[in-house]
């Protein structure tokens, strides 16, 4: 029987949509530098990718876009340039203890 909901809202798949980009511009960019890429395919890993150097140098990489913020204690960024208020990630406490590595990617 189909329901009337929608699973997931706009703005969830729009923030899906730019997640899914933002890694798969992440793993063509590490592919062309070189590293051999392997992607997590549990949605609750603590980070995306596996790349591996030449050497054999492994890392564990977790892929964050870069976002901005609309409004700032209310009031309008509209006239702002974008990047003036840019929201700041860091790793959780699993990542740190794991050593896994934040990259950011941007999403035009």
């Amino acid at each position: 029987m189909a329901s009337d909901k929608q699973i997931i809202s706009d703005r969830q798949k729009k923030t899906s949509i730019k997640g899914t980009v933002g890694e798969y511009e992440a793993i063509a960019k590490l592919t062309r530098q070189g590293y051999y890429v392997a992607k997590s395919c549990d949605p609750a890993c603590p980070f995306d990718i596996v790349i591996v150097d030449k050497n054999g140098k492994i890392q564990l990489i977790d892929i964050k876009t870069n976002t901005f913020r609309k409004n700032k204690k209310g009031k309008s960024l509209k006239d702002k340039p974008k990047g003036s208020y840019k929201i700041h990630r860091s790793p959780t406490k699993q990542q740190k203890k794991l050593g896994i590595k934040l990259m950011m990617v941007d999403y035009d």
